[in-house]
Order: C-alpha cells, then structure tokens, then sequence
C-alpha cells in the first residue's frame, strides 16, 4: 500500500513538472508576442508623434498668422491687404490637401494631375488681393498632410497588430513560433524609420565596444533591439549574460519549429534499400529510389535531426535547474547551421569562479548531451568546494577535430584565456 501511494505520489509529480514545462514555454511564447507588440506600439506611436509635430508647428503658424483652424482642418484668414476700390480685401476659408490629394475627395491621385493641382493652387495665391490667402492654403495643406499620415501610420499597424495574437489552445506548436518569426520580420519591415533611430552595435566590435553600446541605450530602445533581432544580440560577446540568454532562448524555439518543419517535410529512407542487381549471380545493389534520396536528402536529414537533438539536450538542460541545486542556465551561443553552442550554469557576470569544458574530438551540438552533462557535474563537483559563486560553461564554439589524429593541432582549440574575453560580458 506504501509503495502503490508512492508511485501515485511520483505520477503526480511528473505530471505537474510537464504542466509546468508547459506553462514555461507558454510564457516564453507569450513574453516574445508581448515584445512584439509594444515594439510594434512604439513604433506607431513614433509615427503618430511624427504627424502631430507637423500638426502642431501648423497651428502655431495659424495662430501667429491670426487665422483659425476648425475641426475638419479648415483654416479661416482674415481679412487683410492693400485696399481694392476702397475696401480691404475681404478673408475666408480654405481646405487644404495632402501630397496633392484632396483630402475629402480626390479627383485624381494620378502625379499629373496632382502637380496640376498644385500649380494651379500656386498661381491663385500669387494673384489673390488678400496676402494671407496663400499662407492659408499653405498651412491647411500642412494639416492635411499630418492628419493623412496619421491616417497612413493607423492603417498600416492596425492590421499587423490584429496579427500578433496566439491561438485559443494552450498548446505552443511548432507553427506557433514560425507564425513568431514572421511577425519579427512583419513588424521590422513596418517599424523600420523608428527602427533606424535606435544606433546598432558597432561593426565587428570586441566585447568593450559592444558592452559600451549597449549601455548608451535606453531600456526601450534596449527592450526593442533584443526583440527585432534577437540572433544578433544572442552572439555579441560583451552584452550581459541574462541578455544574451533572453535572445538565444527565442533562437532556439524559432529555429527549432523552423528544423522540425523541414524534417517533417524531408522525404524518409525509401524502401527497399537494396534490390536484386539481375546480373548472373543474383547479387544485390542499391535501388535506384534509395540512391536518389541518399543523394538528395540523406545528408541534410541527418544534420536536421543532429540540430533537433541537440536543441533537446539544451532544452533538458533548462528543465533541470534547482535539480539537486543545479542554477539557471545561460544560453550564451546559439548556432544551430553549425552545431556550435555555448551553455553556462550559473551566471558568469555575478560568478567569482568561472570554468570552461571545452569538449574535443566530435563534439557538436547534435552529440552535446554528455558534454552538457560533464558541464552541469562540473558545477556540482567545484560549488560546493568553495562559499562563493561558481559558473562552468559548456563551449561548443570552434570546428573541433573531427578524428583523433587531428586533435593534437593544438591551435584549433582556443585557450581559457580567450574564452574568457569572448563570452564574458566585461571586466569586473
């Protein structure tokens, strides 16, 4: 009866981890949207702000000119100007257009008859009596041109911010993290004048430069930088580690729903491999069904499940924090085409220790299960010798010797030392 109570105690306990895993990755997924979207929202509000500066500086000039603007944009001038037969020429009102189109109704937003428009206006300012005609016209035109871009800025978020939502199921499927990567790119493409204020990480910087970068950002622009690219920011060497964990951690998932798509979708080993050659003495040979996909797709089947693999070995690693007291992990790399990565437990930015397992011959992220492992009983074995912080880094960064007689080369394998001013975010 004990026994049958502790398995059912374990069940429950398995079941509630899976929950939570799955509560984790919803969380992710939803931190990512969220991301998206106020970045998004910035960047609608930066051209709105646009808009209403020009909105703004034209009723000044109204103002300044004595002339009222109404609510349909509308400027009345007053009367004013030499006397014509005795009298001051008259004032009235005028309704401006934008870039040439009338803003009520255009008749024709074609450029020829815009530039007509425009010429014509042009001429009846310079030949009106009252002076102040054509400085009416002129403002209510700027209106016009604000409130349509205003109007331009609504209608292109409107419909991409009605995208970024999630699916009605609790479920983040493969197709919900590609659905991800297209709203990164669908929101850059919109956001890009907003995006182009934000200064970008010096040109092939060394981790001070980058560390000095991203400290002249404010958190926003730092908030949407991370969010619009988040493979860039994932491998800047110099950026503090809870960052670069944050980025690679989006990587992972978009690549790997990306890898597990085309998996899905690359043809499996056809059947039979082998079929009877017809030849005297009954041998056997490849088939020619076999031999065409072994060309075609073998290869980068093989290297797809490799990466897959891999991703669920660092994925495991995250599961594992505060087993038997085992710290957060740091994805600090993340290079799925080259199965290079490079995993810490523990963060080394707060760390008064820090070791690197460099793994050798082989090691690539599709076999890095045991290298992961090795990593995370490093930290186990060296913690406890010491009260102060530890943090062992995985590093899977370099193209190390495929066989064992390449591996004494020893400039293929990099020093601590250098790895140490790679990964770090900046002296401390």
């Amino acid at each position: 009866m004990g026994s049958r109570a502790r398995r059912h105690e374990g069940d429950a306990v398995d079941t509630a981890v899976e929950q939570l895993r799955k509560l984790s990755s919803n969380f992710h997924y939803t931190q990512v949207e969220c991301a998206l979207i106020t970045t998004a929202l910035n960047s609608l509000a930066y051209d709105l702000r646009t808009a209403k500066d020009k909105l703004d500086a034209a009723l000044a000039d109204a103002e300044a000119e004595q002339s009222s603007v109404a609510s349909d944009g509308s400027v009345s001038y007053p009367a004013a100007g030499d006397k014509v037969d005795g009298k001051v020429p008259e004032g009235g009102t005028v309704k401006g257009t934008a870039s040439g189109k009338a803003a009520h109704d255009p008749i024709d937003p074609a450029g020829e008859a815009n530039d007509t428009a425009d010429a014509l206006k042009r001429q009846a300012s310079n030949h009106h009596d009252n002076p102040k005609y054509g400085r009416a016209v002129a403002i209510a035109d700027r209106i016009a041109q604000a409130v349509h871009e205003a109007t331009q800025a609504d209608e292109k978020w409107a419909p991409k911010l009605r995208r970024l939502k999630a699916d009605d199921d609790m479920v983040v499927a493969a197709e919900d993290w590609a659905d991800a990567k297209k709203d990164t790119g669908s929101v850059r493409h919109g956001a890009k004048d907003y995006l182009d204020e934000i200064p970008p990480p010096p040109e092939n910087g060394d981790p001070k430069l980058n560390a000095d970068w991203w400290k002249g950002l404010s958190e926003q622009e730092r908030a949407d930088y991370v969010s619009m690219h988040p493979a860039s920011v994932g491998k800047l060497d110099g950026l503090p580690a809870e960052i670069r964990d944050e980025a690679n951690r989006t990587l992972l998932a978009e690549k790997r729903a990306e890898f597990a798509t085309q998996y899905q979708n690359t043809p499996g080993e056809p059947k039979p491999k082998f079929v009877r050659s017809g030849t005297p003495d009954g041998g056997m040979k490849y088939s020619d069904k076999w031999l065409e996909w072994h060309h075609k797709y073998e290869g980068k089947r093989a290297h797809l499940k490799a990466a897959l693999d891999g991703m669920d070995a660092i994925e495991k690693r995250f599961d594992r924090t505060g087993e038997d007291g085992l710290p957060k992990a740091y994805l600090l790399g993340f290079d799925p085409e080259r199965e290079r990565f490079a995993l810490a437990n523990g963060n080394p930015d707060t760390a008064d220790h820090i070791a690197v397992y460099t793994p050798g011959t082989g090691a690539s992220l599709g076999n890095s299960n045991g290298d992961i492992n090795r990593g995370a009983n490093l930290w186990k074995t060296s913690q406890p010798m010491t009260d102060q912080k530890v943090s062992t880094i995985t590093w899977v960064g370099y193209d190390a010797p495929p066989e064992l007689p390449n591996a004494p080369r020893t400039n293929q394998v990099p020093t601590v030392t250098s790895l140490r001013s790679r990964i770090l975010t900046e002296p401390r």
